[in-house]
């Protein structure tokens, strides 16, 4: 029992601390956060570029199914922001990929027949794009680092009371279970 103790409070603090230097990472940042942000956003440049080639190239490939070249159109389009995006860097172009991001998933929800399953995996991207749309018109990048600083502590002192609260109820029962296994060893040692 005390290597499955150990072994959970070394994870238990492990996730901790991870938590809280992220928090203080990007509390100590957030002078920098323009400069961090023009990074990021050349580096969503590149993964919307790179994620969208192999729907651009399946489209292209089977552009005589129904609807193909509706995805076609818009995985280029997709590419096409993506490249201005680490070329360009300027707040119009983080807007209209913002803008994009929404309604390019919600093409995909329409072009699909399952409607609700596409939507739930589209959601976070939903998300993401109106996330670029709002710190582009409020230019808010410092805050934007301060709030996920302590968003990222506070997650962090959560999950630390949680995890021990639960490991505490998992010990108890553990050592419930081997105080009746215990006790049945030896009233069957009685018997014998």
């Amino acid at each position: 029992m005390n290597a499955y103790k150990k072994y959970y409070l070394m994870r238990i603090g492990m996730t901790t601390l991870f938590g809280v230097a992220l928090g203080v990472l990007f509390l100590l940042a957030e002078p920098y956060a323009v400069e961090i942000f023009d990074i990021l956003l050349i580096a969503v440049g590149l993964m919307t570029a790179v994620m969208n080639l192999p729907s651009c190239l399946y489209s292209l490939f089977h552009i005589r199914k129904r609807g193909e070249w509706i995805s076609f159109v818009v995985s280029v389009a997709a590419v096409v922001f993506g490249v201005l995006l680490m070329l360009i860097r300027r707040d119009v172009i983080l807007m209209v990929l913002g803008i994009f991001s929404v309604v390019f998933p919600i093409v995909r929800v329409v072009l699909v027949e399952e409607h609700k399953k596409r939507f739930k995996r589209e959601l976070p991207m939903i998300f993401f794009g109106l996330f670029m749309v709002f710190v582009s018109l409020a230019q808010v990048e410092e805050t934007v680092f301060f709030i996920c600083g302590i968003a990222a502590l506070i997650i962090s002192a959560l999950y630390l009371i949680v995890s021990l609260i639960t490991l505490r109820i998992r010990l108890s029962v553990l050592a419930e279970y081997e105080r009746e296994e215990k006790e049945r060893e030896h009233t069957e040692n009685q018997i014998q």
